[in-house]
């Protein structure tokens, strides 16, 4: 759906993460959240060619690897604030969009979604928040 060059979702959507092997997931539209959010557990920083690099455990117990693009404090919903990764993903496909997202690292096991997209990444969408999924959701073969 579309209103005027922004795409419209709804307060749910599916996406995958082609380049780190995850997906399809659901991801929590969240316009109060300034910063996006991944499920991970087992973080761990390593060296890479002499780049700052974390592997992570997320969905389904896939292990994964990405650079960092930067280490910061985030207070989290419930008022703590703690120091986590953030990773930098492209093609990930929201709406038929092709976007590029900055993704905290963080254990989001007790959230009923995996993963939170924060008003920084919603620039290009309008949110209907009395919807969800408006794309259905997509298929392995699709990524």
């Amino acid at each position: 759906m579309k209103e005027g060059d922004k795409e419209l979702i709804g307060r749910r959507e599916w996406l995958s993460i082609p380049s780190l092997g995850l997906g399809p997931l659901r991801a929590k539209i969240d316009t109060g959240a300034r910063s996006s959010s991944l499920h991970a557990l087992n973080i761990e920083p390593f060296a890479k060619d002499g780049e700052d690099w974390v592997r992570f455990i997320s969905i389904d117990d896939i292990s994964c690897e990405a650079p960092v693009v930067a280490v910061k404090k985030v207070k989290s919903s419930n008022g703590l604030a703690e120091e986590r990764y953030y990773i930098e993903v492209s093609g990930v496909t929201l709406s038929g969009k092709e976007v590029v997202l900055h993704l905290s690292l963080s254990d989001r096991s007790v959230m009923r979604n995996p993963m939170l997209l924060g008003r920084r990444a919603l620039s290009q969408f309008l949110v209907d928040s009395s919807r969800s999924h408006l794309f259905g959701k997509p298929s392995k073969e699709e990524d």
